[in-house]
């Protein structure tokens, strides 16, 4: 997956074929952070991303652990094993759209 960190100063997932407003893309309440942690250029964050409902093992991947969620208002994730990122984050219902469901674990790593 790509971000891309647009002109208004904000944060968006790179979804080309999303049929809605482009605002709807926006990475708010912690992932913007996440992104910019994660970007090489304050420009762009790609991030190879793995989704599970079980615990599972990706070395090198920092693990998300989902704390709350609900159909309409999002999912609420814990960040571990990012050195240096020490918040929770958010992800709207377009995660839905994205991976069609809302994970009990992100695994994530950047790539470049």
């Amino acid at each position: 997956m790509q971000f891309n960190h647009e002109e208004n100063g904000c944060w968006y997932i790179d979804f080309p074929n999303w049929p809605f407003d482009h605002h709807n893309l926006m990475m708010v309440a912690g992932a913007d952070d996440l992104c910019a942690f994660m970007s090489d250029d304050n420009k762009t964050a790609r991030v190879k991303v793995i989704p599970a409902n079980k615990e599972e093992n990706h070395p090198g991947y920092c693990k998300l652990i989902q704390k709350e969620h609900g159909l309409t208002t999002g999912s609420t994730y814990t960040v571990t094993g990012l050195e240096g990122f020490n918040r929770d984050i958010w992800l709207c219902p377009v995660t839905l759209f994205v991976l069609g469901e809302y994970p009990k674990y992100l695994y994530l790593k950047k790539i470049a």
